[in-house]
């Protein structure tokens, strides 16, 4: 086991035990913060680190390597959402950017986007070119009129010239400390739909860590109007014409260029019950078997 991914799972154990209550599928919120990332789809240099320790499985989304420059990675959900986009939903996620031996930089992105797959790397964050809306947490910048980093920006259209973004204000004194000891920000994107049945709507993205000494740990957020209508797929009743809801899918994006950060995404799952997992070899055995006789 590697020295990151072993202070990771350390981080893992400390935080599994601290993080907020999981959020209700039933109420429009995903928490991805127990999703399961093993079944997702890696792109570039994305990789997946997975241990497990008292009964649970620690998943690390490593989206680049620190220490490794001109990287980008992207992980998606394997199959898309299917989501009204006249009502509010919203997903939360655990992650942590690691620094790398250069420069602080580049970022991370949670996207929306109608087709999964990385992007351009560096300042593009592994996000420029995608059809997608992304909640953006950028830690480089060029100097005005760039956003003093660490910022964080709502993108759309695969630009990654921000229409909204807000400047956190943490420098690299505070930047660099959360970085060195590995603490995880908890991070929500939520939409809230304009009320007029018209798949348009607000996003905003907010990150916190209380954990920090001398940090509040007040979450600090950025809001924009987007138009989901315009990525993935509408459905349509077939009698009345009605939308229905749509297709998308969702996912990270991450790229570093000269700077060389690490950006992971985490989760914290149990491991299957036995007789959970004899169900599922039951059921690989029962597919293996009518694969064979076809």
């Amino acid at each position: 086991m590697n020295r990151v991914f072993t202070a990771a799972l350390l981080l893992l154990v400390f935080t599994a035990a601290n993080l907020p209550p999981a959020v209700s599928a039933a109420q429009g919120a995903i928490d991805l913060g127990q999703e399961d990332y093993s079944t997702w789809s890696l792109y570039g240099s994305a990789t997946l680190n997975t241990t497990t320790y008292n009964s649970l499985i620690y998943q690390n989304i490593v989206l680049t390597s620190p220490g490794v420059a001109d990287s980008a990675g992207a992980a998606f959900a394997p199959a898309p959402l299917t989501i009204d986009l006249n009502q509010p939903f919203s997903f939360r996620f655990p992650f942590y950017i690691s620094p790398g031996t250069v420069v602080r930089g580049d970022g991370l992105t949670f996207v929306l986007a109608g087709t999964p797959r990385v992007g351009n790397g560096g300042s593009g964050l592994g996000y420029e070119t995608l059809n997608g809306v992304a909640f953006a947490v950028d830690t480089f910048d060029f100097g005005s009129p760039d956003p003093v980093s660490p910022s964080l920006q709502i993108l759309t259209g695969g630009s990654v010239d921000p229409v909204a973004f807000t400047e956190t204000g943490l420098g690299d004194d505070i930047w660099y400390t959360f970085a060195n000891e590995h603490f995880q920000w908890n991070a929500i994107v939520s939409y809230t739909p304009s009320g007029n049945n018209d798949q348009l709507g607000t996003l905003t993205g907010s990150i916190q860590q209380p954990a920090f000494p001398g940090y509040d740990g007040l979450p600090i957020s950025v809001s924009a109007p987007v138009d989901l209508s315009l990525l993935g797929t509408d459905v349509f009743d077939p009698d009345t014409n009605a939308y229905l809801y749509s297709s998308l899918y969702y996912g990270f994006t991450a790229g570093n260029g000269l700077a060389d950060d690490g950006h992971f995404v985490t989760s914290v799952i149990p491991i299957p019950e036995p007789a959970s997992l004899a169900l599922l070899a039951a059921g690989s055995l029962s597919l293996l078997r009518r694969r064979r006789a076809a």
